[in-house]
């Protein structure tokens, strides 16, 4: 805290009794010509919060790194003087983690500092982006200590952030001499009465990503809506089911065009008829090609989701909270609790990439490594925006990209193009088909980056730099 004349620092409690290295560093402050004042009561805590018309921001350093649990005695006083500043318009800086927020886990005690710049050291911890913890943490800067990079790249950190610059390394390079043969051939399956929109989101999303083919099948008699929905991308009508929705006449066709791409994604607006569902659950098992499975594609697997361990290729699943629910039987409170760990521990049982879907988004591996996603806004919470993103990974792997680098990408592409397009419309008002036109754009954004011309368009939020998540 400091004014024009003077910086001032308010020790909470008595000084003398600090440790050994908060008293170090009260020491050079003071050497430094910082005015020092011991605060041992909440009366003291008032008077310094009475000049607060004198100070450019006040500082929250109350804990070291790794407190637990709820903050009490004078370092409660604290949080609640900080929490006043803050209802008051006086700009609060957390140093590493906001008081009260749990480091590793997002959760808030009772009364906790709101900041609205954290600056944390080294790299970003899992509170900063796991809510309810997230909305306390304001914007984040992740500042160098001098950590030696080496020793953390052997550590082989498990969870990591991604990053503008290590998405743009994955973004495929376009061959010259390529053609739409060359550049990936994708299989969507879905569709029924009403839901007509998903798969034609999931398809023209998946071409929008990159891919040079998209065929997608659907039931026969809603096959003309999806000629007048879709231009670019080839329908395929197959047999139905009296309700109009896929039926298990369509495996043998499936397979066989399954066979001739390079990845199916299915699910988007499949419906829950049981036939299509048994479709669906064959399909997943008996196809050879990679899987982008969705919506009520997992649903299909309520009560038997251990059957994904056994397909003959891989499957990268895009839950969102009830639909993971349904899959695991875990409520979906409990799963949020836990979102990183829950995602990573259901991925490898289930020998699948994870994609939970939510604020953030988690994309985990079979292998145990899982990436936390910072870009995307609350105005993706609208219908068909879960197609677009099943579209954007299915046409990521059939550009090449591994399974879990696709969806890792793909879920930061696809919040890009969210920020991007509620970057011109706002968030309210938002809808899926904004996010798909959008992704071209945040897709050149980070292939510039990566030429090392990073001008427009914007390319994601900070911080930029540390992929580790300690």
């Amino acid at each position: 805290m400091r004014n024009r004349q003077q910086r001032h620092v308010g020790v909470v409690g008595d000084p003398a009794r600090s440790s050994s290295d908060a008293r170090l560093h009260l020491d050079r402050l003071i050497a430094a010509g910082v005015a020092a004042h011991a605060l041992g009561s909440a009366a003291d805590i008032e008077r310094l919060v009475a000049t607060r018309d004198a100070w450019d921001f006040a500082l929250d350093a109350l804990l070291g790194t790794g407190a637990r649990g709820v903050p009490e005695a004078l370092a409660a006083d604290g949080v609640n003087a900080l929490r006043s500043l803050d209802d008051a318009g006086t700009t609060v800086v957390a140093v590493d983690v906001p008081t009260g927020v749990n480091a590793d886990t997002g959760a808030i005690a009772r009364r906790a500092v709101r900041a609205d710049l954290t600056v944390t050291f080294g790299f970003p911890k899992r509170g900063h982006f796991l809510y309810p913890g997230r909305a306390f943490v304001g914007r984040l800067e992740v500042v160098d200590i001098g950590l030696a990079l080496d020793a953390v790249q052997a550590s082989a950190l498990a969870v990591t952030l991604a990053t503008a610059p290590d998405m743009a390394a994955l973004v495929p390079a376009r061959d010259p001499r390529a053609h739409k043969g060359s550049v990936g051939r994708v299989l969507t399956v879905g569709g029924s009465v009403g839901l007509t929109g998903s798969i034609a989101l999931a398809s023209h999303a998946a071409l929008r990503s990159g891919a040079g083919y998209v065929h997608v099948a659907v039931p026969r008699s809603i096959n003309d809506i999806l000629e007048v929905k879709l231009t670019e991308e080839i329908t395929i009508p197959l047999p139905e089911t009296p309700e109009r929705t896929l039926a298990m006449a369509a495996l043998e066709p499936l397979l066989a065009r399954a066979a001739a791409s390079d990845v199916v994604a299915m699910g988007c607006g499949l419906s829950r008829h049981r036939e299509a569902g048994e479709l669906a659950r064959r399909v997943a098992s008996e196809c050879d090609r990679p899987m982008v499975i969705d919506a009520d594609a997992l649903n299909a697997f309520e009560g038997d989701a251990g059957a994904i361990a056994r397909a003959p290729a891989a499957r990268v699943l895009t839950p969102h909270l009830g639909e993971m629910e349904r899959l695991t039987g875990v409520p979906a409170a409990d799963l949020e609790a836990r979102r990183i760990d829950a995602a990573r521990e259901w991925a490898q049982r289930w020998h699948a990439v994870v994609v939970l879907k939510g604020a953030p988004t988690v994309v985990a591996g079979p292998d145990g490594r899982a990436t936390v996603n910072p870009t995307g806004n609350p105005g993706l919470a609208t219908v068909g925006t879960g197609d677009v993103l099943t579209g954007v990974i299915a046409g990521l792997m059939a550009q090449g990209l591994t399974p879990f680098d696709a969806a890792r990408l793909g879920a930061f592409v696809h919040g890009m193009a969210g920020d991007l397009a509620a970057g011109e419309k706002g968030q309210a008002g938002l809808v899926a088909s904004d996010v798909l036109e959008h992704l071209p754009a945040a897709l050149l954004g980070l292939a510039t980056l990566r030429a090392g011309n990073p001008s427009r368009p914007e390319v994601a939020p900070r911080p930029q730099d540390r992929a580790g998540v300690a």
